[in-house]
């Protein structure tokens, strides 16, 4: 009886575990990688450090997140980042920015260095097919990105089937202790 208490002593108390996992958002847009670091269910990460390597592991930045769990880092090429936070006690999370999410965003066009400053009121026959690529992938970066940062969000998220898996493990682990215990007071008589 006395286990059994201390079960559900602990069934009370416990949190679920992934209540403080580190996640770490990360989006491209013009050639500047952005976002933050949150604990799942806790908020935001601030004053984590955020180091920046290149694919060859080579670290080429560390940042700081601000009071918002920000952060923001403009490449200097286009090519893949590994980006991973350390809030220093023991919580560390990854994001990768592929070279391929750079798409045309981040590549001059040779041919016409000014480019950038076109009218946009231009008919599209005249726009270079580098600045195309260049509007379409920032249009695309700018829609896609809530999608994205919900999806992180609700990625970390405790699910009621991850809460019911722990009560029935805690009450099946229970029920063995309960067995065990009758177990060996009927071999004892």
């Amino acid at each position: 009886m006395r286990s059994l208490g201390l079960i559900l002593a602990l069934l009370f108390v416990a949190t679920p575990a992934s209540a403080h996992r580190l996640k770490l958002f990360a989006t491209l847009e013009s050639g500047t990688i952005s976002g933050y670091a949150f604990f799942v269910g806790s908020g935001r990460a601030h004053g984590a450090a955020i180091s920046v390597k290149e694919a060859s592991g080579k670290e080429i930045a560390t940042l700081t997140t601000d009071d918002n769990g920000a952060y923001s880092y403009k490449t200097p090429a286009p090519q893949t980042y590994h980006l991973t936070a350390n809030t220093g006690d023991g919580h560390i999370a990854d994001a990768v920015i592929d070279a391929a999410r750079f798409g045309g965003a981040s590549t001059p066009d040779p041919e016409n260095a000014d480019d950038d400053d076109a009218d946009s009121s231009a008919p599209a026959a005249a726009l270079s097919q580098a600045q195309i690529e260049r509007a379409v992938d920032a249009a695309v970066a700018r829609q896609v990105k809530p999608l994205i940062e919900a999806y992180e969000l609700a990625e970390g998220r405790t699910r009621f089937n991850d809460i019911m898996g722990g009560i029935g493990m805690i009450i099946g682990l229970a029920g063995l202790a309960m067995w065990a215990s009758a177990r060996r007071a009927g071999g004892k008589a």
